[in-house]
């Protein structure tokens, strides 16, 4: 089984030439007839739409823009379509969003791309460095204020002899961006025992 979805919304001849030659792409094919039947299943499991793409017909579009994003939805506009050209589509489509769905992390209200480098949250962006990232994550994915000694030896991978003062230097730049593009001094906390993402 694929984790890759091609779910086709009421187009017969297509659902049967996909199921005739269904070994020649990287993704699952599922055949849905009524389009209550597609919104009841987006609107009941968040899931449903993860890593997967709607065919739809022109017909279809507006009903289903305001339920997923439009690169979950592949529109046939006219027919007939040339299979081999639609399946090269389809994998491309389903390509950019695995890259999306890698690159952003969502911490707290903002959306960190990882591949731009930049965080975000409503209309304000702020580049970050490589450095910058590996801290955020690193403290994301604690539960606990990190002190200067662990964050130098696990994102730094520097020794005792690097000047803690270094560290703390890095981190006080990168909460004064922060303050600075968003208006937070609340995103990275400084507590007695370490650093913590305010989350």
């Amino acid at each position: 089984m694929h984790s890759q979805k091609l779910h086709i919304l009421n187009i017969p001849e297509l659902d049967k030439i996909f199921i005739e030659i269904k070994d020649y792409f990287n993704f699952d094919v599922h055949y849905i007839s009524e389009k209550k039947d597609l919104i009841k299943k987006i609107d009941v499991d968040k899931k449903f739409l993860v890593n997967s793409i709607i065919l739809i017909n022109k017909k279809d579009l507006s009903s289903l823009k305001n339920k997923t994003d439009e690169k979950q939805i592949y529109c046939i506009t006219k027919f007939p379509v040339k299979i081999s050209s639609l399946i090269d589509q389809l994998n491309a489509r389903l390509i950019q969003q695995n890259y999306s769905a890698q690159s952003n992390i969502n911490i707290n209200k903002y959306t960190l791309d990882i591949n731009s480098r930049i965080l975000k949250k409503s209309e304000h962006k702020l580049k970050l460095t490589e450095r910058e990232i590996d801290t955020i994550l690193f403290l994301k994915n604690q539960n606990k204020p990190v002190n200067v000694d662990v964050l130098q030896k696990e994102v730094w991978k520097y020794g005792e002899d690097l000047d803690t003062h270094t560290v703390e230097t890095h981190i006080y730049r990168l909460r004064k961006k922060i303050k600075d593009t968003f208006n937070d001094d609340s995103f990275i906390q400084s507590k007695k025992n370490g650093y913590i993402i305010n989350d």
